[in-house]
């Protein structure tokens, strides 16, 4: 007697029931959780940090950076399929077939089965897959030339994050020097108040300055997390805050600017948006005259070897052939195929144009302000050798029990701090820029191109 299928079944559903399924439901959700913990599981950030630690803890893994990997994925595909038209292809084929005979067949069997291995290969097509070759390679190159030009803006985006952060760090100071003079001047008056030497309204009038200013120290507090965020986010670490940064070097500030002319010139011919353009019209070009030769003819090999279940005269074995086949009626395909070429080629010619005339723009723009920064560098420098040494003969007066200003001489040395740092950093940022209109990766080498002099 045969044992029920339930009982069966039951040793199976015992040893699926948990440490299987437990297994199961961890391959399941793995996955997610890797993806959740992939920040976390980076090495934590150096403290202090620098400029260039913070470009290179930046993660790869940056939207901008996905987008621009996935569509140099995508170009590259492009370019293997373009480059498999002329690849060998083998196929095999087996065909069951039930047969009634007829009587006068010299084979009576009902069985007709064969089975075949075809091997084919295009031989020659009058340049149709060489030009869409050509047009995927060229596209290829764009791609990754946009990936580059993706790279330096990340990298910018986290040079001007990081500033950012130093300079919500100077202005935190300059807010809380200036509340804590303004609390000691409030404590004062509250003490003369109590005395009655000041009236309430000149009471309230410092009470009411001590809060204005409380109220700019919480928002400077507050910019200086809300900057480390963005700063976070830049390098692709959401959630690792940094905590002391430690400003950068200034050398790369001490460059000349070269001529105008001259800087154009090479920034339109080294610029990695301007080349991945000018791929796109290489690419546009080839694809068109691919698109042409889809009225030239194909030529084609094959070579195939049969077994069959009948042996009749008439059936061979093995066979090789040379296929040419010419088009002459394509129903308009073709046609539509140049026409949508011309539309993209006339689409990346436009864009071509538009990215030089808006990097010329861009450029000119960026001339002048950094010439505007560095007059404006010698100017915050002069404010605050002047703040300095008015500190330094406040803090003399003050030792020398002289009534002076102190509390807001200090306040405003503080403050000329910021506004100079506020300058050199925008003007840092701004030959980072160049750098990256140039091709050049911004801020290598502490703030330097690599091999480029301190002028040009």
């Amino acid at each position: 007697m045969k044992p029920p299928v339930n009982c069966l079944l039951d040793p199976f559903r015992v040893y699926l029931s948990r440490p299987l399924l437990g297994l199961l439901l961890m391959a399941l959700v793995e996955p997610a959780w890797t993806g959740e913990s992939e920040v976390d599981a980076l090495p934590p950030l150096p403290a202090p940090l620098t400029l260039q630690a913070a470009l290179a803890a930046a993660h790869p893994g940056h939207p901008d950076l996905q987008l621009a990997e996935a569509e140099r994925e995508l170009a590259l595909a492009e370019r293997e399929a373009a480059q498999a038209v002329t690849g060998l292809r083998a196929s095999a084929f087996a065909e069951g077939r039930y047969v009634e005979p007829s009587p006068l067949a010299p084979e009576p069997g009902s069985n007709d089965s064969r089975a075949s291995v075809l091997l084919s290969k295009r031989l020659y097509d009058f340049g149709r897959t060489g030009s869409a070759v050509a047009a995927a390679a060229a596209g290829h190159a764009g791609r990754e030339l946009a990936y580059l030009d993706a790279t330096y803006q990340q990298r910018l985006e986290i040079i001007a994050r990081y500033f950012d952060v130093l300079l919500a760090d100077l202005a935190f100071l300059v807010e809380n020097e200036a509340m804590a003079i303004v609390y000691v001047n409030l404590d004062e008056v509250r003490d003369r108040h109590e005395l009655g030497q000041v009236s309430d309204v000149e009471l309230l009038e410092q009470e009411t300055r001590y809060q204005e200013v409380r109220i700019r120290r919480y928002r400077a507090q507050a910019e200086q997390r809300t900057a480390r965020v963005r700063l976070a986010e830049a390098m692709g670490r959401p959630g690792q805050l940094a905590g002391d940064l430690t400003p950068p070097p200034l050398d790369a500030i001490e460059r000349e600017l070269p001529e105008l002319q001259a800087l154009q010139t090479r920034v339109l011919d080294s610029n990695p948006a301007i080349r991945a353009a000018r791929a796109e019209v290489e690419a546009g070009l080839e694809q068109l005259e691919a698109a042409r030769a889809g009225r030239r003819p194909i030529l084609t090999g094959e070579v195939e070897a049969a077994e069959y279940a009948k042996d009749f005269g008439s059936r061979d074995e093995w066979r090789a052939s040379v296929i040419l086949e010419v088009p002459l009626l394509t129903g308009g395909t073709v046609k539509a195929e140049v026409s949508r070429a011309r539309g993209e080629l006339a689409q990346a010619r436009a864009v071509l144009a538009r990215r030089q005339l808006e990097l010329r723009q861009r450029l000119v723009e960026l001339y002048e302000h950094i010439r505007v920064l560095q007059a404006q560098r010698d100017e915050a420098w002069t404010r605050q050798d002047y703040r300095d040494l008015y500190l330094d003969r406040s803090r003399s007066l003050y030792e020398l029990e002289v009534e002076t200003d102190l509390g807001d001489a200090m306040v405003e040395s503080t403050r000329a701090r910021l506004l100079a740092a506020q300058v050199d950093y925008q003007l840092l940022l701004a030959w980072a820029e160049l750098d990256a209109l140039r091709g050049q990766e911004p801020m290598s080498a502490q703030g330097r191109a690599p091999g480029e002099e301190s002028g040009e």
